[in-house]
C-alpha cells in the first residue's frame, strides 16, 4: 500500500508541473491537494488554480477546448467528478490556517462567446444559448452540468476566451 501512495504522491508532483499547452487559466495558482479520510488514507490531486479572497478560496478545475464550443464530454465528466470531490470536503486549510472553500468547473473555448454561469438568471442563460447558437443537444447538456453543479453544491463556468 506504501508502494501506491508514494507512487500518487510522485504524479501529483508531475501534475503539479506541468503546464498543459492547451488550458486556459486566469492565474498560474496551480496547487497541490492531499485529501484525507477517516481512515488514514491519503489521496493526492492538483487543482488548475485556487483564488482566496480572505478566508474562502475558490478550487478552480479547468477545462478547454480550441475548436469547440465546448470541451469533450470526457474532459467534462472528469471535471465533474474534481467537483464532487471538493464540495464534499469537510475542511480546508491553506498553509495551516482553516478556510472554507468553493469548487468552480471552468469550461473555456476559443469559439464560445461571452460568458454565462450556472449562478445566471435564466434568461440570461438563454440570450448565452441564443448569441452561440447552441444546438439543442449543446443547451441540454450544458442545462444538465448546471444541475449537477446546483445539486452538488459547485458552480460552472462557461467563457470565451483569445
Amino acid at each position: 500500500m506504501e508502494f501506491s501512495r508514494e507512487k500518487a504522491k510522485k504524479a501529483q508532483v508531475r501534475e503539479y508541473k506541468t503546464i498543459q499547452p492547451k488550458e486556459s487559466l486566469n492565474t498560474l495558482s496551480k496547487a497541490k491537494i492531499t485529501i484525507s479520510n477517516y481512515l488514514g488514507g491519503k489521496y493526492f490531486s492538483t487543482v488548475d488554480e485556487v483564488v482566496q479572497n480572505k478566508n474562502i478560496v475558490k478550487l478552480v478545475e479547468s477545462k478547454h477546448s480550441r475548436n469547440s464550443v465546448l470541451p469533450g464530454e470526457s474532459d467534462i465528466k472528469d471535471g465533474l467528478v474534481k467537483m464532487i470531490l471538493y464540495s464534499n470536503l469537510c475542511s480546508v486549510e491553506i498553509n495551516g490556517a482553516s478556510v472554507k472553500s468553493k469548487s468552480v468547473l471552468r469550461l473555456t473555448s476559443k469559439v464560445f462567446l461571452g460568458a454565462v454561469s450556472s449562478k445566471f438568471a435564466q434568461k440570461d442563460i438563454d440570450n448565452c444559448f441564443k448569441v452561440n447558437s447552441l444546438s439543442e443537444k449543446q443547451k441540454e447538456f450544458i442545462k444538465r452540468i448546471f444541475k449537477e453543479a446546483e445539486e452538488n453544491n459547485f458552480i460552472v463556468q462557461i467563457q470565451g476566451v483569445k
